[in-house]
């Protein structure tokens, strides 16, 4: 019995070089979703941008006054909704877009891994709730992103 209490006590555990461990994984796919995210809030924005065209607001009044399934909605309502609706899009994907690089500059040589992780968490939150799941791909890859790095830790090595 006294054998085996020596032995555990001899055994020191290191974590397999250092502090260094590979995150590519988690670099990866926040790197993806900084693109999606820059795609679609720079797509929204451009159709922000189009729905203040007075022309392409008086097309689509005419459109909606001609079908008959749609004559209770107010064509302005819609217009308004969809315009102010849009900016929430975009707000959200710029949220998104600063904290995924931030967390990706974190992540980049395994500097701050648990800060980078909390941050893609919150963005994926933010992200996919301000903007009413449109950013809901970006979303999933910070969220799987955030807790790959929260989860993984370096692997340990024993050694005598």
């Amino acid at each position: 019995m006294k054998l085996w209490k020596n032995l555990i006590v001899s055994i020191d555990i290191n974590t397999k070089g250092g502090k260094r461990m590979k995150r590519t994984a988690e670099i990866t796919l926040t790197i993806i979703g900084v693109i999606i995210n820059a795609l679609v809030g720079g797509s929204v924005l451009l159709i922000a941008s189009l729905f203040k065209n007075e022309t392409f607001q008086e097309q689509v009044k005419n459109e909606l006054a001609n079908d008959q399934k749609l004559n209770t909605v107010d064509p302005s309502e819609v217009l308004n909704a969809i315009g102010n609706g849009s900016w929430w899009v975009v707000i959200a994907s710029l949220i998104g877009l600063v904290l995924g690089i931030i967390a990706a500059v974190c992540l980049k040589g395994n500097n701050k891994p648990k800060l980078a992780g909390i941050l893609l968490i919150i963005a994926a939150v933010v992200s996919v709730l301000l903007s009413v799941g449109v950013d809901w791909l970006p979303g999933i890859l910070f969220l799987v992103a955030g807790i790959l790095s929260l989860a993984r830790k370096p692997k340990k090595e024993i050694v005598d």
